[in-house]
C-alpha cells in the first residue's frame, strides 16, 4: 500500500471514529463569527454556563476548537488544568460548573505564544481533540470554532455527526450585515442550519434605566435582510470580560437571577433547545 493509500485508509478511520463517537450526543452546536474581535468564546462559554443552570449540568461539554485564541479554560479559571491521557485516549477536564472541558491551550507548553502553524497542522489537532476525546455520557457539545469561515471550521464540520446547529455570535457595528452573511452563506454550503443570530455588545443599560446603543443599530439591519431573528442581545458590562471574579466564578454565573447579562444568555439557551423540540 502506498504511503499515500495509507494516509487516506487512515483518515477514513479517524473520522468514521469520530462520527461515530459524536452521534452518541444529542445536541451539538458550533458558535462562530464572520470575524474576530465580537466576543466569540465568551458567548460559548456563558452559553455553557447557562446550559448547565438548564438541567444539563454535569452532560455538557464545550470542544475550545479555537487554536488561534483558545481563551475558555482561562475565563473559567481552569487555564492551567491538565488534561488526563490513556494511550490515544484523551479525557476532558471536568469543571465544578458541571462542564466537561477539552481545548487547545491545554496541549501548549507557552500559552502567551501565538500558535503559528500551517492549515493542515492546526486541522490536524482539532481533528485530533474531536476524535480522542472520551466525553462519557453527554447530552449536549458547544464547540467553539476560530473566527472566520476557513478550512478549520470545515474540517470540525466533516468530522462531528449530524450537528444540530449554528449560533453566529457578531456585533452592532455598521460591517456586521456584510459579515453575518458571510457566515451564513458558509453554514448553508456546508449543510449546517442556523438555529440563532446573538448580537454581543449590543447596549449599554445606563443607571436611569436608558439605553445607548454605541456600535449602532447593525443588528436590526440583519433582521430585515437575512429574516433571521436575534435570539439573544447582550448588554455591554466591563466586568464580562474579568476571566474570574473575587469568588473565583465567572462574573455572570453567581448574579443569575439578578443579572441582565445572564438572563440574556439563559434566553438564548433555552431558545436553542426549544428550536429542537421533538428532535
Amino acid at each position: 500500500m502506498s504511503v499515500n493509500a495509507e494516509f487516506l485508509k487512515k483518515e477514513a478511520e479517524m473520522k468514521a471514529l469520530s462520527i461515530r463517537k459524536t452521534s452518541m450526543i444529542r445536541y451539538k452546536f458550533i458558535v462562530l463569527s464572520g470575524k474576530g474581535g465580537v466576543g466569540k468564546s465568551i458567548v460559548t462559554a456563558n452559553l455553557g454556563l447557562a446550559f448547565s443552570k438548564l438541567g444539563f449540568k454535569g452532560k455538557i461539554g464545550i470542544l475550545d476548537a479555537d487554536i488561534h485564541g483558545p481563551s475558555i479554560p482561562r475565563y473559567l479559571g481552569y487555564e492551567n488544568a491538565e488534561v488526563l491521557t490513556d494511550g490515544e485516549k484523551l479525557y476532558p477536564v471536568e469543571t465544578k460548573y458541571g462542564i466537561k472541558l477539552m481545548s487547545a491551550s491545554f496541549f501548549l507548553k507557552d500559552k502567551e505564544l501565538p500558535i503559528i502553524w500551517r492549515g493542515p497542522l492546526k486541522i490536524k489537532l482539532i481533528r485530533d481533540m474531536i476524535t480522542s476525546t472520551e466525553w462519557g455520557n453527554l447530552d449536549l457539545l458547544l464547540i467553539d470554532t476560530p473566527p472566520g469561515t476557513g478550512d478549520e471550521i470545515q474540517g470540525i464540520v466533516e468530522y462531528i455527526s449530524k450537528i444540530t446547529g449554528a449560533v453566529v455570535v457578531t456585533i452592532p457595528s455598521d460591517v456586521s450585515l456584510h459579515v453575518v452573511k458571510r457566515a451564513v452563506s458558509f453554514l448553508k454550503t456546508v449543510n449546517v442550519p442556523l438555529k440563532g443570530i446573538i448580537e454581543n455588545m449590543s447596549f449599554v443599560r445606563c443607571n436611569d434605566g436608558s439605553v445607548k446603543r454605541p456600535f449602532g443599530e447593525g443588528g436590526a439591519k440583519v433582521e430585515k435582510e437575512l429574516g433571521e431573528k436575534i435570539i439573544a442581545r447582550i448588554p455591554m458590562n466591563p466586568l464580562l470580560s474579568n476571566p474570574i471574579d473575587d469568588t473565583n466564578n465567572p462574573y455572570e454565573y453567581d448574579n443569575l437571577n439578578n443579572n441582565e447579562v445572564a438572563i440574556s444568555f439563559m434566553e438564548a439557551a433555552k431558545k436553542l433547545i426549544e428550536s429542537q423540540s421533538g428532535v
